[in-house]
C-alpha cells in the first residue's frame, strides 16, 4: 500500500482530533461569560460583607442568529491567536450540528434526507464565509479544494492554485445542479450519468491544461512510478518475471493513453454506442495482451484473484457448502451473465441517447429475463441454502430480493 495512503489516513485521524478539540472550545465559549462586580475595599466593612452584585453581562445574549453567534465566537478565537484552519473546523462543526434536527425530522425518508443534505451543502459556503470573513474563507476553502483535486500533492504557483480552485468550484456548482434536477425528477439516471461524465471530462481536461502532462499525472497518481508500484501489487498472485512485468507495464501505458484519447474524443457524448464499442474493444485488446504475455492459465488465475466474488467464495467455501467445482461453475456462470449484461447495457444507453424509449424498454426486458434465467440456473446448481448465502453476502450481481429459504450465515 502506498505512502500516500498512510499520509491521507494520518491526516484524517489528525482532523478528527482537531474537530473534537474545536467542538469542546465552541461549547465552552457558548456558555455565557459572567462579569461579577465586587465591592471596593475602601467601602465600609458591612458593605464589604454584602452579597456581590448579581448584575451579569452576556457576550451572546443579544445575538439571535446562529450565523451571528458563530461569527462572534470565531472573532474571539481569532483574537486569541487560534489559526484559521482550526477556526474553520470549529465553524464547520457548529454549522453542521445546526442541521441535526432537520435530518431527524426526515424519519428515514431517503429523498427528504437527500434534499436536506443538498440544502446544507449549498448553504455551507455562505455560512462559512460569514463566519470566517472573505479572506479566511478562501484560504480554508481553497486549501481543501486543492487537497481534493490532487491525490498526490504537486507544487503549484499562486496563479495555478487560483485556476484549480475556480475549476473545482465550477464542478461543485454543476454537481449541485445535477442533484437538484435528480431530486425534482427532471433528469433520469442516464441523463445524470451523462451530465457527470461531461462535467468531469471537462474538469480533468482543464486541470491537465493548468498542470501540464507530468504534474497532472503525478497529481492523479497516473505517473509511471505510482502505476508501476500498483501494478506489481496487483500481479503478485501470478508472480510474473521481470521481462513479463515490463511488457505488461507497456500494455497498461498504452491502454491509459488510448483511453485518455477516447475520453477526449467523446467528452460531449460519453454514452454513445460508438464510445462504448471502442471502450470495449480497448478492454478486450488489453485482456488479449495479458493472456499472450502471461499464458492462459496464469491469466485466468489472475482474473479470479482480482474478482471479489471469487475471493469470497474461496474464503467461505466450507461455510457456504461450496467446493472447487461449484465455485468454478458459479464463477463462469456469473462471468457469462456479466458479459451479456454489459452488451445489453450498451444497447440501452445507445437507445436512450437516441430517445427510443420503446426499444430501450424491450432491451431492458430481455436483460431482466436473462437475470431471472441465470438466477434459476444457479439456484438449481448450488441449492437454495447456498444460493441464499451467496445472495445475502452480495456475491451475486442481481437485485437483492428476500431469500427463498432463510438459513444461517
Amino acid at each position: 500500500m502506498s505512502s500516500n495512503f498512510y499520509n491521507r489516513a494520518s491526516a484524517v485521524l489528525n482532523l478528527v482530533l482537531v474537530i473534537v478539540i474545536g467542538t469542546l472550545v465552541v461549547h465552552k465559549l457558548r456558555r455565557p461569560a459572567r462579569v461579577i462586580s465586587f465591592p471596593s475595599p475602601a467601602k465600609r466593612s458591612d458593605e464589604a460583607s454584602a452579597v456581590p452584585d448579581k448584575r451579569e453581562k452576556f457576550y451572546y445574549a443579544d445575538i439571535k442568529s446562529p450565523s451571528g453567534r458563530r461569527r462572534s465566537v470565531i472573532d474571539q478565537l481569532r483574537a486569541m491567536g487560534v489559526p484559521n484552519d482550526l477556526l474553520a473546523l470549529v465553524a464547520r462543526v457548529d454549522f453542521e450540528a445546526g442541521w441535526e434536527s432537520r435530518f431527524k425530522s426526515c424519519h428515514g425518508d431517503m429523498d427528504k434526507m437527500a434534499a436536506v443534505q443538498l440544502e446544507m451543502n449549498m448553504s455551507k459556503d455562505a455560512e462559512m464565509r460569514a463566519a470566517l470573513g472573505e479572506e479566511g474563507f478562501k484560504q480554508w476553502d481553497q486549501k481543501y479544494m486543492l487537497w481534493e483535486a490532487m491525490s498526490t500533492k504537486v507544487a503549484v504557483t499562486p496563479a495555478e492554485a487560483d485556476a484549480i480552485y475556480a475549476l473545482k468550484k465550477k464542478l461543485q456548482r454543476k454537481q449541485f445542479e445535477v442533484e437538484q434536477a435528480r431530486l425534482k425528477g427532471t433528469i433520469d439516471d442516464a441523463g445524470i450519468n451523462d451530465a457527470y461524465d461531461k462535467a468531469y471530462s471537462e474538469y480533468y481536461t482543464n486541470l491537465k491544461s493548468v498542470l501540464g502532462d507530468q504534474r497532472y499525472a503525478e497529481s492523479q497518481q497516473l505517473d509511471d512510478a505510482f502505476v508501476g508500484g500498483n501494478l506489481r501489487y496487483q500481479l503478485a498472485s501470478v508472480n510474473p518475471t521481470e521481462a513479463q512485468f515490463q511488457e505488461l507495464f507497456k500494455v497498461e501505458q498504452g491502454l491509459k493513453q488510448a483511453r485518455s484519447e477516447l475520453d477526449h474524443q467523446f467528452q460531449n457524448n460519453p454514452s454513445s454506442r460508438e464510445f462504448q464499442e471502442k471502450a470495449n474493444a480497448l478492454n478486450e485488446a488489453h485482456d488479449l495482451e495479458y493472456q499472450r504475455i502471461l499464458g492462459s492459465d496464469a491469466f485466468n488465475a489472475l482474473k479470479k484473484a482480482q474478482d471479489p466474488a471469487y475471493s469470497q467464495m474461496k474464503k467461505y467455501e466450507a461455510l457456504w457448502g461450496l467446493d472447487e467445482n461449484k465455485i468454478d461453475k458459479v464463477y463462469s456462470t456469473l462471468q457469462n451473465f456479466q458479459s451479456a449484461a454489459a452488451d445489453y447495457q450498451n444497447q440501452l444507453r445507445a437507445l436512450q441517447a437516441q430517445g427510443r424509449g420503446a426499444d430501450a424498454a424491450a432491451i431492458n426486458g430481455n436483460l431482466q429475463k436473462l437475470a431471472a434465467q441465470t438466477e434459476q440456473t444457479l439456484q438449481g446448481y448450488v441449492g437454495p441454502d447456498t444460493y441464499n448465502r451467496l445472495q445475502r453476502n452480495h456475491v451475486l450481481p442481481f437485485n437483492q430480493r428476500q431469500p427463498l429459504q432463510r438459513g444461517p450465515l
